[in-house]
């Protein structure tokens, strides 16, 4: 067998009988939900500075490493190389396909819980392949895209995002790095096979962690004559083709299958705020994969992105600045009660 089940995720209620919303935190490689969400919570104090907030941390499934010569290690999705990701990039789809079915049930069985406007009190949030992870599940959507549904915001630290380059193309747009300083921040791929089993191993001086096809856009010869005598079929919006070939990646339905079927004009999953950090010194995951996925969301696809480099951060996070700003942008974008560092309680 490839993989094994999902554990089930560790389950942090909230401090305060009132639960107004809940993140569902994703692991890097090889690393696990006791391991990852244990130390983000203390590190952070984050249960006493988001008293209502319920934490979600699943596990991924044991998954065949292809560069690991296929030991078993958690991963959301099989990959070769971090420092192209798009190397070999048909080993992802199964991995990224399931995952996506995986979390798609996860945030519904928590949007459930929430009541009304349950999906949109729901924020993902990733670290490295758990960013990528939930990125591509979020772009995907829902099955039934009839029903608006999407969660409230995306946070991701220290990732990329699968199938950059052809998504790049299909949009017609260019995902290239503007700081001129960040094309010098490469993976080490010599050092990069014995970094896979456990990704989120922090750098020096930060927390630690043991933890082809290409789309086919449809087109027609316009010779002026059409034998079938009908209107020239409506042009799809680029960013609905680019929802598409992900979608067709996850085994979901195209948004527009048939002649009668109206193409959307916007798309729930394509309206949620965005936060990304990455630290310009990191080592596995370069800071210039994660500035494409930037420009990418928001020039591509013309999502809110908040983009933040963090000067001398390697592949984790770092509290005094990275998770305050995330702090910030969930109590703003979202409206989730934040309490102050004074004013918080110590956790017991």
């Amino acid at each position: 067998m490839s993989r094994q089940g999902y554990p089930a995720p560790l389950v942090i209620t909230p401090l305060s009988e009132n639960h107004t919303h809940t993140i569902i935190a994703l692991h890097g490689m090889g690393s696990n939900a006791e391991r990852f969400g244990h130390e983000l919570l203390a590190s952070a104090n984050l249960q006493s500075r988001l008293p209502a907030v319920k934490f979600v941390f699943p596990t991924a499934s044991k998954r065949r490493s292809t560069v690991l010569k296929r030991t078993p290690i958690n991963q959301w999705f099989d990959n070769y190389s971090l420092d192209d990701p798009g190397q070999r990039a048909e080993l992802q789809i199964n991995g990224l396909c399931e995952t996506a079915a995986f979390l798609r049930a996860l945030i519904t069985k928590e949007a459930s819980l929430l009541g009304e406007g349950g999906y949109r009190k729901v924020i993902l949030w990733g670290l490295s392949q758990g960013c990528a992870t939930g990125i591509f599940t979020v772009l995907g959507g829902w099955p039934d895209e009839t029903e608006p549904k999407s969660v409230g915001a995306f946070v991701g630290m220290s990732g990329w995002l699968p199938f950059e380059q052809q998504l790049k193309e299909i949009l017609q747009c260019d995902g290239s790095p503007t700081s001129p300083g960040n094309d010098n921040h490469e993976s080490s791929s010599d050092e990069e096979k014995d970094d896979l089993s456990s990704e989120e191993e922090s750098d020096e001086g930060n927390f630690s962690d043991t933890e082809d096809d290409s789309f086919q856009q449809s087109t027609a010869s316009d010779d002026g004559f059409d034998i079938f005598q009908r209107g020239e079929e409506p042009e799809v919006p680029l960013p609905i083709e680019a929802v598409d070939y992900i979608r067709d990646i996850l085994d979901l339905p195209a948004l527009s299958t048939s002649e009668d079927q109206q193409v959307p004009s916007n798309l729930p999953q394509l309206d949620i705020p965005i936060f990304l950090g990455h630290g310009t010194e990191d080592s596995k995951v370069a800071v210039h994969l994660g500035e494409k996925m930037s420009r990418v969301l928001s020039t591509g696809l013309g999502m809110n992105v908040t983009w933040k480099p963090y000067e001398g951060l390697g592949h984790w996070y770092r509290v005094e600045d990275e998770i305050e700003d995330i702090l910030k942008f969930v109590e703003s974008r979202v409206q989730i009660p934040l309490v102050t560092p004074d004013r918080s309680v110590p956790l017991i």
